[in-house]
């Protein structure tokens, strides 16, 4: 039995070893490397890449308990962050329009078929937004926040929550002015980061951007609820759409952008500004710095967005040289042709927009950030329009960085964090003041005063991530909606 076993296996091994069995042994090989190869190929095909990122599922209460500031803050001490120069903002107190009313129905808004990303896709405004993630939040207020930041952002967690608790059934906040008011907290909750898929506060926003939508009539404008309409509303309201648009592109949102944005483009007067309360090209004469920069905000955000409008760029480029012909020689911008004199916050807003449209190293910047080197910010004694002028002057400096930003920084967060509510409201300190109403903010009482002044101080307080800083001019890029590029999903 073993010499016949041995036997078989010598003429196994002949066999392989002789031209028979080379050849059959090969063709076995090449077939498994085929079929190896193939495999590979199909799994490469259907790989996807995900990239999660890790979100704290604490508790509001117990994040807030866990980083709320103590009843006596510290002193007040220079520090240097790294230099900053950029952004984007709002205004102050909402003032009178004029149109047909319209309908308070809201409007189909299919937020699940629609949306092409729950976050935001990659290629959306170079840049500009990469902080407002959870993880570029949380590095940004390390960075430029200070020993406030962790108190900053509390503040603003607590402002979030407030506005969500007092939005109204429709979607709207306030009691007048609600589209305007709407429209500020909108900029807000997606300054935060926060989508219509975000968990929590996804069902507020999406509540507010359906009831804008509903408030738009056949012309483009979004149109107050008292049946009135006017620029400065409808400028919010243009500002939050288009970013709401760029966050989430959601395509229905593209054409409610596109309509408001033409409004504004046909209303831009021959000098390159805007005037209060009319779309209409006349009346040259006349000219509104604050209105202007709102405008122009609203214009810039809709083009990196990706806005469609002819002539959009050439009206930005016009707006910037309007701007730099109002300024003065000191460096100081004014607030109207009736009204010439030089204001922190005109400053602070005619800087920012030009900073914005990419004259950051324009000589009429640095005259005006310098105008600012000495700006305050006292609860106790405000100045004129305290909250809306912090909310300018912020970001101007922090788009100018260094040693100016810290000195800002130690100013202006613990003033706002110590002048909020304990409900996570604030209440301007300039609404109280009486006398010839020079430092008077807001002419609403209650919850008006208190929505307005609640978005804009938390929205001072997102500084730290609602833009990137950046040295160089900002570029006007807008996205390519052609664009090939990969997409990456981020998965809250």
């Amino acid at each position: 039995m073993d010499a016949s076993i041995k036997a078989l296996h010598k003429n196994v091994v002949e066999w392989m070893a002789g031209p028979t069995g080379s050849i059959v042994i090969h063709v076995a090989l090449i077939l498994a490397l085929l079929f190896l190869v193939d495999l590979s190929v199909k799994e490469k095909d259907q790989e996807i890449e995900v990239q999660m990122i890790e979100v704290d599922e604490q508790k509001l209460d117990e994040l807030l308990e866990e980083i709320k500031p103590p009843e006596e803050l510290p002193d007040l001490t220079e520090m240097t962050p790294p230099d900053v120069d950029m952004d984007l903002t709002p205004p102050p107190d909402v003032q009178d329009f004029a149109a047909a009313p319209m309908d308070d129905t809201v409007t189909e808004l299919d937020i699940a078929s629609d949306a092409i990303s729950p976050i935001i896709m990659k290629g959306l405004a170079p840049g500009q937004m990469a902080n407002r993630s959870g993880a570029g939040r949380n590095a940004a207020i390390g960075a430029f926040g200070g020993k406030w930041g962790q108190y900053a952002e509390a503040a603003v967690l607590r402002a979030l929550e407030w506005l969500r608790i007092n939005q109204n059934k429709d979607g709207s906040w306030g009691t007048s002015d609600k589209e305007a008011y709407a429209g500020l907290a909108i900029l807000t909750y997606l300054a935060h980061g926060e989508t219509t898929a975000s968990e929590k506060y996804g069902p507020t926003i999406e509540l507010a951007i359906r009831y804008l939508i509903a408030r738009q009539n056949e012309k483009g404008e979004f149109v107050k609820t008292e049946g009135s309409g006017g620029v400065y509303g409808h400028a919010i309201c243009c500002y939050a759409i288009s970013e709401a648009y760029g966050m989430t592109r959601i395509p229905s949102l593209k054409p409610v952008m596109e309509r408001a944005i033409q409004l504004l483009l046909n209303g831009q007067k021959d000098h390159g500004g805007w005037i209060m309360y009319t779309f209409d090209k006349g009346d040259n004469a006349r000219w509104d710095v604050s209105l202007s920069g709102f405008c122009i905000q609203a214009l810039k955000a809709a083009y990196i967005a990706g806005a469609e409008n002819p002539g959009l760029k050439d009206a930005m480029d016009k707006a910037a040289e309007f701007l730099m012909k109002r300024q003065r020689q000191d460096g100081g911008f004014p607030y109207s042709a009736a009204n010439p004199g030089r204001q922190p916050n005109m400053t602070a807003v005619s800087v920012l927009c030009l900073q914005l449209m990419g004259y950051g190293e324009n000589n009429a910047v640095k005259s005006g950030l310098n105008f600012l080197r000495d700006a305050d910010c006292s609860w106790s004694n405000p100045e004129q329009a305290p909250i809306y002028s912090w909310y300018y002057v912020s970001q101007a400096k922090f788009h100018q960085g260094g040693a100016s930003w810290s000195a800002w920084n130690n100013k202006f967060a613990p003033t706002l964090i110590r002048g909020q509510s304990p409900d996570g409201s604030w209440t301007s300190p300039g609404h109280a003041l009486t006398g010839d109403g020079v430092t008077r903010e807001f002419r609403g009482d209650g919850i008006n005063n208190q929505v307005y002044a609640t978005t804009l101080a938390a929205l001072t307080l997102q500084v730290y991530y609602r833009f990137l800083p950046t040295y160089q001019p900002i570029q006007a890029e807008k996205i390519d909606q052609k664009s090939d590029n990969d997409v990456t999903i981020e998965i809250l």
